[in-house]
């Protein structure tokens, strides 16, 4: 009797032990029948068959040229040694060069058992693995079809679902619990609160995100999200008729508008504050808060006021006017870093950090890896589907991959387009000398570290970063005590630069901008000098 070994596989986790048991049911029936020995049994348990990496198939095919105990393969169709007829051909190729035959338990092949050719079996052969391949294509198409006209009739298509809505019979409706939350946040934020006061209005009303508090991360997704107003993008192409709106699009807009606002730092009447997040009390440790009032004549004012005495009542440090603190440390910032030599410094530095990032493929290369490994799980889903695993699961599978592969490719493009602009030392001069003294904001946001407020003075404190930034904001951060000591002349009830020390090294970060599209961090190391002025 010849000695032979059989090869099985099921492709999937949905499918089940019973696949395998039934393909081995199968093989032994034909060996007793055709006087072949089962030496060994080769498996590979949720593996696709254009999957090179399936360890037992290869120690299969390793065992072939070394082993002499058996002459046969024997598998259950011949789509279980691959699905791609080349891939088959190169595989039973490495076979018959170690003097082994592949045969099929129910398909006729082109080799019979003694080694002998089957003229039948050629022709049988090729057609079983053609029409095997084309029915994986048709498949995939049929299914990338059927997404689409199911979206295209409004039916959800899987995936995950956005906060707000729910899937009743394919479809996706209002759960109108969830989107009063969803309409509260939204309206919140357009009335001028800021996304950590809402989460903590939430937090307090006892509202949950999966069964946690809600994290800045998803109320900021919340409010770009264009599900809201009823978009919904795959592809590239535009679906309006899959998520019903529960957000205005005129206070949708109105929000995005608000938003750019704040990410730009352009100042307007809801974000007047420059320090907002920087400025802490010297007495009690705690943040000041924006606050407003309203003068006799109906103006608003606006100033700073310590949490301590606004929420806790158990601190007594004195409120600032907002225009005043914010344009002082503005401007002294401004004056203390920005010369001419600093400029002048600021302009090497950037275009020393512009040529290590232009050399640097980290960034890129991360994204490549990510796209390669969403596409290589995309032809898993596929291949999949392509052998009749149509569930659920695949779906959203396939729908939640093509998004993902589409959102890094978008990645990529912009990294490789920030990639083809630099900038010489006159443009970043010229941008120094006008942007920063225009837009404040700019700077202070990446030059302050925090401002410690006092009755009587102010500590401006600056940071710095210690590895070249990149898009992840996972930069390790430190701290200088680097500070700039500023007096109050309590006489003249205003501030007034009475003296400046600048204690220890500085070392600071800024958020480069020019036109507005392009943007570089930087680090600068500079020793400022003791600087006085005169009341």
């Amino acid at each position: 009797m010849k000695g032979a070994v059989i090869y099985a596989r099921y492709s999937c986790e949905r499918q089940t032990e019973q696949s395998i048991e039934g393909q081995l049911r199968e093989c032994y029936k034909y060996a007793e029948q055709n006087g072949l020995t089962i030496i060994h049994e080769y498996i590979d348990r949720a593996m696709t068959g254009t999957n090179d990496n399936r360890p037992s198939f290869q120690k299969m095919l390793a065992d072939a040229e070394r082993t002499t105990a058996w002459d046969i393969v024997l598998v259950y169709a011949l789509d279980r040694f691959g699905r791609n007829s080349i891939e088959i051909a190169l595989n039973k190729q490495k076979l018959i060069k170690s003097g082994k035959t592949l045969i099929s338990a129910t398909q006729r092949t082109s080799t019979n058992i003694d080694g002998s050719r089957n003229l039948d079996g050629i022709l049988l052969e090729n057609m079983y693995i053609g029409l095997a391949e084309y029915y994986s294509a048709e498949l995939s198409q049929k299914i990338k079809r059927g997404l689409r006209e199911s979206r295209l009739k409004g039916q959800f298509g899987g995936g995950g679902v956005a906060y707000g809505y729910k899937v009743v019979n394919k479809k996706l409706e209002i759960n109108e619990e969830q989107a009063q939350i969803v309409k509260y946040i939204f309206e919140r934020y357009y009335g001028g609160k800021i996304v950590r006061e809402i989460i903590e209005e939430l937090t307090a009303r006892g509202v949950l995100y999966k069964n946690k508090p809600f994290v800045p991360q998803t109320v900021y997704k919340m409010l770009v999200n264009e599900k809201y107003i009823g978009i919904t993008k795959y592809n590239g192409e535009v679906f309006d008729n899959i998520y019903p709106p529960i957000i205005d699009k005129t206070l949708f807009d109105a929000i995005q508008k608000k938003l750019a606002v704040n990410k730009t730092g352009k100042r307007s009447v809801n974000t007047t504050f420059l320090l907002r997040n920087k400025v802490v009390c010297g007495y009690c440790g705690r943040k000041l808060q924006g606050d407003s009032s309203t003068a006799r004549n109906g103006k608003l004012r606006f100033y700073y006021k310590c949490a301590g005495r606004k929420k806790h009542k158990d601190c007594n440090l004195r409120v600032i006017r907002q225009q005043e603190l914010d344009d002082f440390v503005a401007q002294v910032t401004y004056e203390v870093f920005c010369t001419d030599e600093n400029i002048s410094l600021i302009a090497d530095k950037v275009l020393e950090v512009q040529a290590q990032r232009n050399k640097s493929d980290s960034i890129l290369q991360t994204l490549h890896k990510r796209l390669f490994d969403t596409d290589k799980a995309l032809t898993n889903v596929m291949s999949a589907i392509e052998q009749g695993i149509i569930t659920k699961t695949t779906k959203e599978r396939l729908a939640a991959l093509e998004n993902e592969k589409e959102d890094i490719e978008t990645k990529i493009a912009v990294e490789e387009t920030r990639r083809q602009k630099t900038f010489n030392k006159e443009e970043i001069e010229r941008f120094l000398r006008t942007e920063f003294k225009d837009d404040p904001q700019l700077y202070l946001q990446h030059i302050l570290d925090r401002v410690v407020v006092y009755d009587d003075k102010i500590e401006i404190f600056y940071k710095y970063t210690n590895t070249i930034p990149d898009d992840s904001d996972n930069e390790r951060r430190g701290y200088f005590s680097s500070r700039c000591k500023i007096k109050i002349n309590k006489a003249k009830r205003s501030m007034q630069v009475l003296d400046i020390t600048i204690d220890q090294t500085i070392h600071f970060e800024i958020l480069y901008v020019i036109n507005r599209r392009h943007k570089l961090r930087f680090n600068l190391e500079k020793t400022p000098t003791t600087l006085h002025g005169a009341d």
